[in-house]
């Protein structure tokens, strides 16, 4: 297991490279702005003015944050896996991540020899219904929202990963901005699209409703590892309805929702429908979630 910053790593014109769909984004883009568009025109057409100006103002600050994602998807740091000759190259950053320079140590190498397995895991589980649910969310009757998560996982035959995780970590912490004059400098936390399960395992998110959708598909990466590495049979876990979870069991799934996908709204819902707390209990603990560090 090696580091190395963007810079450093080869080229390799027979590797297979794995990133960011964009056809995805484009095509989230044009439903994100049909889902805005409707309720405009229904507030025109039927003389509503206040629906017209609030979706219209929504509008105004979702599509240009939108645009600037899928523009991220089309810059050269959209790169998460490439499978080479030589190993496996994994980027640790994720594609939005513009302003991480190219002197990081950013990128981990696992020479084959490292890998004892990888293979497919799919998570599934629910959450209270919310805005914006993503394209790989499926609304279910009765104000829940159903999720299948994809992983690509790996399987080390060592443990020796503290050099990793102590490499997320300050991709996931950067230094706080120089201060602005008003005095306030907010620190900034990261999500990274690599999942550390334990001490030997990783996943990386592949397809989900959180908005990972990377290309090629998981069968095609496996075929390619075929024969390279040994094949694990796919996995899977399926978690009950949130209504029927736990307090404990419902932080735990929020708390997993943020590490691994960073979607505190789905996470404040959990928290908000399933432990009671209020909304400002809930976003200071999706905020203590975001802080904490790998271990």
């Amino acid at each position: 297991m090696k580091f190395y910053r963007p810079a450093e790593v080869p080229e390799d014109d027979y590797g297979l490279l794995c990133r960011q769909s964009r056809f995805a984004g484009v095509v989230r883009l044009i439903i994100l702005c049909i889902v805005l568009a409707i309720p405009s025109v229904v507030g025109w057409n039927t003389g509503k003015p206040w629906l017209f100006w609030t979706f219209v103002a929504v509008a105004a600050v979702v599509i240009p944050m939108a645009v600037l994602d899928l523009r991220s998807m089309f810059r050269a740091t959209n790169w998460l896996l490439r499978i080479g000759y030589d190993g496996m190259w994994i980027n640790l950053r994720s594609y939005r991540d513009r302003d991480v320079g190219l002197d990081a140590l950013s990128v981990v190498h696992l020479d084959y020899g490292e890998i004892a397995g990888v293979g497919q895991h799919t998570e599934s589980y629910t959450t209270p219904s919310k805005m914006a649910t993503g394209p790989y969310s499926n609304s279910a009757i009765g104000g829940s929202t159903a999720w299948r998560d994809q992983f690509l996982e790996i399987q080390l035959n060592h443990d020796w990963t503290e050099e990793l995780i102590t490499t997320l970590n300050d991709l996931r912490f950067p230094p706080a901005p120089a201060q602005s004059p008003s005095g306030n400098a907010a620190a900034q936390v990261r999500i990274s699209p690599v999942w550390f399960v334990n001490r030997s395992v990783l996943r990386i998110a592949w397809i989900s409703g959180h908005g990972a959708a990377i290309l090629p598909r998981l069968p095609q990466v496996l075929g390619r590892l075929d024969g390279v590495v040994p094949l694990s049979e796919a996995t899977r876990r399926e978690r009950p309805n949130w209504r029927k979870l736990t307090a404990d069991q419902a932080t735990d799934l929020a708390r997993e929702i943020v590490h691994v996908h960073g979607d505190g709204f789905a996470a404040t819902a959990l928290l908000t429908h399933v432990c009671g707390m209020s909304q400002g209990e809930a976003n200071r603990q999706v905020r203590q979630f975001e802080e904490t560090a790998i271990t």
